[in-house]
């Protein structure tokens, strides 16, 4: 029991050693000295490879993670039980693999490219000319649609792809709904609402275009009357029958 005031270094000068080559040789060594991989390390990692996960059995044995699993094809162990994410993918990618493409299936997964591959090479899975067709044309016609929206809405394209005949004109299109002109069914055809701020320039290059600038029917005039002309508002795709 202590009878009075103890000082913290008295106390660390009973408990620590006095050497400190000695303290700093121990600190310092599991990072500086390589691990030698031994027969005894090879049969640690054949019992615990199917059980354990692979940065458990590193931590185990000193090693990095990209030892054990050089060592573990070194002596042809696999996984047979794969983890729930992974068994859960491997069964995503049995049921989808002749729909989809390889970048597809790893955004559903959250799985990488290459762990896609490696699963599918592990099943067996292999796809037919016409499938490839298939994926590639829908792949191609999504990308389309996505660059379209992209000028329709002003926005440079992310690749050379040519999808329209005419970027001016989709554009403007964009540019003019947005400013809350109402597109018609035609889709050359633009009404404009009472209260509806006009762009007399916008409108000269809209005909110059082949664009047609009408006022609204009274019918639907009245019904967007106590409605916002808002950009907003406009861009819910709103057309006139």
């Amino acid at each position: 029991m202590l009878t009075g005031p103890t000082s913290y270094s008295k106390i660390t000068d009973k408990t620590t050693p006095t050497n400190n080559t000695n303290t700093m040789n121990t600190t310092l060594q599991p990072n500086t000295k390589r691990t030698v991989w031994t027969p005894d390390h090879d049969e640690v990692l054949k019992v615990r490879f199917h059980t354990d996960y692979l940065h458990d059995i590193a931590s185990h044995i000193g090693c990095t993670r990209s030892t054990v699993c050089r060592h573990a094809r070194r002596l042809g162990l696999k996984k047979k039980n794969p983890s729930g994410r992974n068994r859960d993918a491997r069964a995503f990618i049995l049921m989808e693999y002749p729909n989809l493409a390889y970048q597809e299936m790893a955004e559903r997964t959250g799985l990488n490219k290459h762990t896609i591959t490696r699963i599918a090479r592990e099943l067996g899975l292999e796809r037919t000319e016409e499938q490839l067709r298939d994926i590639r044309s829908r792949r191609r016609k999504e990308l389309i649609q996505k660059e379209r929206r992209r000028i329709i809405f002003g926005l440079d394209q992310r690749t050379n792809i040519k999808v329209v005949s005419n970027n001016q004109k989709i554009r403007l299109r964009g540019s003019l709904k947005r400013l809350g002109y109402i597109l018609g069914t035609d889709g050359h055809t633009f009404f404009y609402y009472p209260g509806l701020t006009r762009h007399p320039v916008k409108e000269a290059n809209g005909k110059e275009l082949g664009f047609t600038f009408l006022p609204l029917p009274t019918a639907c005039a009245e019904e967007t009357e106590d409605y916002s002309a808002s950009p907003a508002a406009s861009a819910n795709g709103q057309t006139i029958n």
